[in-house]
């Protein structure tokens, strides 16, 4: 599936939070990265998603640039979670799947809503489904990421391609899992202090939802201003997935089918505790996403949180 695609082999960069990440792979069977490099952040640089602060995150982009030796190259990079849209509609029998995306187009704002007020989006039909027509809509706000754009062009890169982090952490998956298509897998992203859940079923994905677990109705949980997903208990992360577990097996469907596999993405001190509570209370298969650490050509290990720029440079494969 693409995504606000043009076609051109791109390097493979994203711009988080804590940091700007840069990965180029070297072989994928096995899988084998060349190069893996980061370069922090300082804070309120990139706040909730969106780049308020682009001269120093240009600065700093344009001596990572330099010293990575991708100066001029086209880049791909993740849309920010708070900005995406995962959505399963129906369409008439009598649209056509080439003109999906000029039916939707005319839907969005009238008949299907999007919280965005200048929405960018990608459409392709939902085939699992025989028995009516449906599509998956992926969408973005046009406004955030042409704020990423800008800010790679202002460094002299080409901005080609904008995926999304559970595409990217889903090819990641598929291959260190071997998945048919007939599970019903949710990928839980842990990514400073915040839960981001997403499914996928016949390697579609059919839903997308941040979780706020500084909120969590779990007094279990460390309240903190600055909440780090370190000072959050693994009984408020299962308490919170069960939610949304239930949420896809009866109001999606219908009490027919539910998570059958479960993956954890990211850094946990208590990654241990957290899989066993899932087994446990949610009675689902349950692992990290990667089962043993990813590494580079050298033998050195990757840490988790590269797993999002790993994943995204598995697009190009």
């Amino acid at each position: 599936m693409s995504i606000f695609t043009r076609r051109k082999r791109t390097e493979s960069m994203t711009i988080e939070e804590d940091a700007v990440r840069f990965v180029r792979l070297k072989s994928i069977d096995p899988l084998v990265i060349d190069v893996a490099e980061e370069v922090s952040l300082p804070p309120n640089v990139v706040v909730e998603g969106k780049i308020v602060d682009s001269e120093t995150l240009a600065t700093i982009l344009d001596g990572a640039i330099e010293q990575w030796g991708i100066s001029k190259r086209s880049v791909q990079f993740l849309a920010p979670d708070q900005y995406v849209i995962i959505r399963k509609v129906p369409y008439p029998d009598d649209v056509m799947k080439d003109e999906l995306k000029g039916h939707f187009f005319i839907e969005i704002g009238s008949t299907l809503y999007l919280p965005f007020d200048d929405p960018v989006f990608d459409v392709v039909p939902y085939l699992p489904n025989t028995e009516m027509n449906e599509a998956i809509i992926i969408a973005s706000k046009e406004s955030v990421l042409n704020r990423y754009e800008e800010v790679l062009k202002e460094v002299k890169l080409d901005p080609v391609k904008a995926d999304i982090t559970p595409l990217a952490l889903y090819r990641l998956a598929f291959r260190q899992h071997s998945f048919t298509g007939k599970e019903h897998v949710l990928l839980a992203d842990l990514k400073d202090g915040k839960l981001t859940v997403s499914i996928f079923h016949e390697h579609f994905p059919l839903f997308m939802r941040p979780v706020d677990l500084e909120n969590s109705t779990d007094l279990s949980v460390v309240t903190d201003m600055n909440i780090k997903v370190g000072n959050v208990t693994p009984s408020t992360i299962v308490m919170e997935l069960e939610k949304l577990i239930n949420f896809y097996r009866y109001n999606m469907w219908n009490g027919a089918a539910s998570i059958t596999h479960l993956l954890v993405n990211g850094e946990y001190s208590q990654m241990g505790e957290l899989l066993s509570g899932i087994r446990e209370r949610l009675t689902v298969q349950a692992d990290v996403l990667v089962k043993e650490p990813l590494q580079l050509a050298t033998g050195e290990e990757l840490p988790a949180r590269f797993n999002r720029t790993i994943g995204l440079a598995l697009k190009e494969v």
